[in-house]
């Protein structure tokens, strides 16, 4: 098997390649005397680039009609009726936090707890025979907004005929007071 020469001279072995045309050669001097012979390139005026100008993205879709403004209700935190009616019905602060407190997504630590139930490591079988009784039972499945709203109704159903009745009532009184003329007004 013959060994490629040098495409210059034609004596050496070849140990190189041209960049431009891949022709090979053995030394810088062949390349040099090679080099010649290609043309000269066209001198590439390299400017740096101007300004990149990026496309836009296109404007957000207007917002519909049917979606309501949310409230804003920070400004009852600071209301001085709300702050009398906390005074004349103690029990309301507490009320309200267990609404809102089934309203939101537990921690996961509580989540496990609520589901493994009370059994303090006696196992979750329970005393039933057969399957099916005192077993796991996942008829509540993963929360979601929906399960926390209805367990925020329930809790809020169950005070109509409590106790703590009259502080709801006067609660709901107050921001329907504070918040209700904006929401007829925005109706209209």
């Amino acid at each position: 098997m013959s060994e490629a020469l040098c495409g210059v001279c034609a004596a050496e072995p070849k140990k190189y390649k041209c960049p431009t045309c891949a022709l090979p050669y053995c030394s810088l001097n062949c390349f040099k005397l090679h080099k010649t012979t290609h043309p000269e390139p066209a001198p590439s005026s390299k400017q740096p680039p101007s300004e990149i100008t990026l496309p836009q993205p296109p404007p957000p879709a207007p917002i519909p009609r049917y979606l309501k403004k949310k409230t804003d209700f920070s400004a009852l935190a600071t209301s001085s009726k709300f702050q009398d009616l906390l005074k004349t019905y103690p029990t309301l602060l507490a009320t309200l936090q267990r609404v809102y407190a089934a309203t939101i997504e537990p921690d996961p630590e509580d989540e496990m707890r609520r589901r493994r139930g009370g059994f303090r490591g006696r196992g979750s079988r329970g005393r039933g025979r057969g399957r099916g009784r005192g077993g796991f039972d996942d008829r509540d499945g993963r929360w979601t907004q929906k399960k926390g709203d209805a367990d925020g109704m329930r809790i809020l159903k169950g005070l109509r005929s409590g106790e703590e009745d009259g502080g709801m009532k006067a609660f709901v009184g107050l921001v329907d007071e504070m918040f209700g003329k904006d929401k007829e007004v925005e109706g209209e």
